[in-house]
């Protein structure tokens, strides 16, 4: 196993292990996986409801005010996730210096740096912004289940072996995008041989970019729709 500082934050929180007969024995892999990511969802997960309590009317008086305020949430949410997935990525390699791991190629770590932080924020902003435009039609609790649930089915094809279709359902995931371990770009192949893990051909950083922002034009559209239409009502 390649101990480099590389391999350790791809195989911290960006890892999956492919679908086999038997997964149980990654379950903590899973865990390890899913943590970070959920607990963004958890903490901006009610973003615009918190705004709906407490200044709705101003808010959606105006729908230029509309536009507006929806715009200012997306730059902040924007800020806050990148900022998370820095923190994290450097406190992996910060630990990982610590105990003897050491950069194999200063090109490629920060290749793999910030192709991490960048997949990891656009998939986490497509389901937060998920989770808040369904806020503006429910409470933060329900929005909050209704995204989870969508979450877990888009990773079905992570840990349920599907044959033929498998490669192609995980390269249009939005939720699977971040996997780094399954790209095949040329600056990840050494580190992620080490996993011995089949890469998927012609899944690369460049295809993840493209699916992940046509999702996120979508939701920012769907947003910026729902935010200019939707009616103001007690519960905010």
């Amino acid at each position: 196993m390649d101990l480099s500082l590389e391999t350790l934050i791809i195989f911290t929180n960006n890892f999956l292990p492919y679908p086999q007969e038997n997964m149980f024995l990654w379950f903590v892999l899973y865990i390890i996986y899913f943590a970070p990511k959920l607990l963004a969802l958890f903490i901006l997960g009610d973003f615009f409801y918190e705004d709906f309590r407490i200044c709705s009317v101003y808010v959606f008086t105006r729908k230029d005010n509309r536009v507006s305020w929806f715009t200012n949430k997306l730059f902040k949410m924007i800020k806050y996730i990148l900022i998370y997935y820095v923190c994290i990525t450097v406190i992996i390699a910060i630990v990982g210096v610590i105990n003897g791991f050491n950069v194999d190629d200063v090109n490629n770590f920060l290749l793999i740096f910030i192709s991490i932080v960048v997949l990891n924020g656009m998939v986490t902003l497509i389901f937060v912004l998920l989770t808040n435009i369904l806020s503006l039609y429910t409470n933060a609790e329900i929005s909050l289940v209704v995204t989870l649930l969508i979450y877990a089915v888009l990773h079905i094809p992570s840990f349920i072996k599907i044959d033929r279709l498998q490669d192609l359902i995980i390269k249009l995931s939005p939720a699977l995008q971040s996997v780094i371990v399954w790209h095949d770009d040329s600056f990840l192949v050494k580190y992620n041989s080490s996993f011995d893990m089949p890469m998927i051909s012609g899944f690369n950083v460049w295809w993840s970019l493209l699916i992940l922002s046509l999702c996120l034009i979508l939701i920012i559209f769907i947003g910026i729709k729902a935010i200019k239409t939707v009616e103001i009502n007690d519960k905010y």
